[in-house]
């Protein structure tokens, strides 16, 4: 019987291909006005040799960029470096502005140009390999083995970067990643299984749930739905003719309608209140309640301004004001220049009460680390800023809302640790350092009303000529206004009938100060 060693079986795989990648004619300055119809020594021209020159500075620049992010990596498989790993994520993300996540990622992708790609980043380095070129092909060989980038490394460099068109690039990328997949185990349909949440993008209320698996499951689910559709659609409209109570009857659209439901919303209703099965396993209840803040001007009619879903999700005015006329209690929250504050509790209590936490849910909704996007609605910590004193509680680290924000688990055991460290200044800003030995800090101004400042100035001006109004009223009662028109005749006619006009001429008639 021969044994054949698997290693030596792959290493007589066939090469990729490696023919050559080359443009029909040189890109040059000349040859980029000459297919661009633009005449040269023009304003048209001097611009194009600008940005032509700036494509490829920019490529220099990227090429720098990933080689300062390869220096904070950190591995990824040693489990005892996950907090080094967490504090320059962390610190990455802070110093370019962007999320804890993207800023991982950002990592990750330069280290893998650094260390195993390195001749496709000489060539940008070199200005050859336009920025979005090398972001798509790291896209394209995350996943693959070290290897295979090796490979697809050294195939890419030789192509004629310089001047191939990016249609061009991107066909011959394809069919090298399509090589590179061709001997690859595909992953089984059982192991894509995933539920995802996606917002529209719209800000129209709206959200989706994708369910991934494989086809005979999604179609078993899909098929039940349908057959179950179409049941209570029928039986809708038996109720509607003999007077019966309507199944599943989302808003009442049925019987004010005088029609069933179609099958697509009966899918999403029956869905929808069907029971979750977990097969045994208890499921805690939400500890929180789930806040919709609605702004009282879009509560009243008076704006339509959107609402927020637990501080994170818009939800369009009318749905927020339909909403609100469903539940039986509503909480109001006053902010500036009623600011509410939270009543104190007594030195020696550790645990903030369930008012406080609430506040501190609608003032962060996401975890209050920069650059963080964890949600605080279940998973979160509240925690003290200034470490709360067990053995003597009085000495400091009160249970205030000015000594108190939300975490998330990870980075409230990271500042646990002793790698992030917040400080709570005296005008509500935070001081953040992140690092045990520090590697940046950044100050965070706190976050201000509940109300958007297009809310506080419709409130002020409804304030002022709710003010007027009264003065008004209360200067014809007295006679006031009989006096001035006696005093000074008529308004100026050239006014007009504008309200701003006759306010300003009353004003300027005004002896003294007026009282508004």
């Amino acid at each position: 019987m021969t044994m054949i060693d698997p290693r030596s079986a792959a290493s007589r795989r066939p090469a990729p291909p490696r023919h050559a990648v080359r443009a029909r004619s040189p890109l040059t300055e000349e040859s980029v006005l000459r297919r661009g119809g633009v005449e040269p020594g023009g304003a048209d021209a001097r611009t194009i040799a600008r940005l032509f020159e700036m494509e490829r500075e920019d490529s220099r620049r990227h090429a720098r960029r990933l080689r300062d992010l390869a220096a904070f990596r950190v591995d990824r498989d040693d489990p005892d470096l996950s907090d080094d790993r967490e504090e320059r994520g962390i610190a990455v993300a802070i110093a370019t502005r962007t999320t804890t996540a993207l800023a991982d990622r950002q990592i990750e992708d330069a280290h893998l140009a650094v260390a195993e790609m390195p001749c496709t980043l000489e060539r940008r380095a070199a200005g050859d390999m336009p920025v979005e070129w090398h972001t798509r092909m790291l896209r394209a060989v995350r996943d693959l083995t070290s290897a295979q980038r090796g490979l697809v490394d050294e195939i890419i460099a030789a192509w004629d970067l310089v001047s191939l068109p990016a249609d061009r690039f991107r066909d011959e990328l394809r069919q090298v990643r399509a090589w590179c997949d061709k001997d690859r185990p595909a992953k089984k349909p059982e192991e894509l299984r995933d539920v995802s949440l996606e917002n529209s993008g719209q800000d129209d209320g709206t959200a989706c749930l994708p369910n991934t698996g494989p086809i005979p499951e999604i179609l078993d689910l899909a098929r039940g739905l349908d057959l179950s559709a179409k049941a209570v659609q029928a039986q809708q409209r038996h109720a509607l003719e003999d007077g019966s109570p309507i199944p599943f009857a989302l808003d009442g659209t049925v019987a004010r309608d005088g029609k069933a439901m179609t099958l697509a919303a009966l899918r999403y209703a029956i869905l929808l209140r069907t029971q979750l099965d977990t097969a045994g396993v208890e499921v805690p209840t939400s500890r929180h309640r789930v806040n919709v803040v609605v702004p009282v001007l879009t509560l009243m009619g008076l704006d339509d301004t959107p609402a927020l879903c637990d501080g994170i999700h818009p939800l369009p005015a009318q749905m927020a004001r339909d909403l609100a006329a469903a539940e039986p209690v509503c909480h109001r929250v006053f902010t500036d220049p009623l600011p509410g504050r939270s009543l104190p509790v007594p030195a020696d209590r550790y645990r903030p009460t369930t008012a406080q936490i609430e506040h501190l849910r609608l003032v962060h909704p996401c975890c209050a680390l920069p650059c963080c996007t964890h949600t605080t609605t279940d998973d979160a910590e509240t925690d003290h800023i200034e470490e709360f004193d067990h053995a003597d509680p009085a000495r400091g680290g009160p249970t205030s809302l000015h000594n108190l924000h939300r975490l998330d688990w990870r980075h409230h055991d990271l500042k646990t640790a002793g790698r992030i460290d917040p400080v709570r200044e005296s005008d509500g800003s935070t001081t953040w350092t992140v690092g045990a030995e520090p590697l940046i800090t950044t100050r965070v101004t706190p976050c201000g009303d509940l109300a958007t400042p297009h809310l506080a100035r419709a409130l002020l001006d409804s304030w002022d000529t709710w003010r007027w109004n009264q003065d008004m009223a209360e200067m014809e009662e007295n006679g006031e206004i009989a006096r001035i028109f006696a005093k000074w005749g008529p308004l100026d006619p050239q006014l007009g009938e504008s309200q701003e006009s006759v306010d300003e001429e009353f004003r300027s008639r005004w002896d003294g100060d007026p009282p508004f």
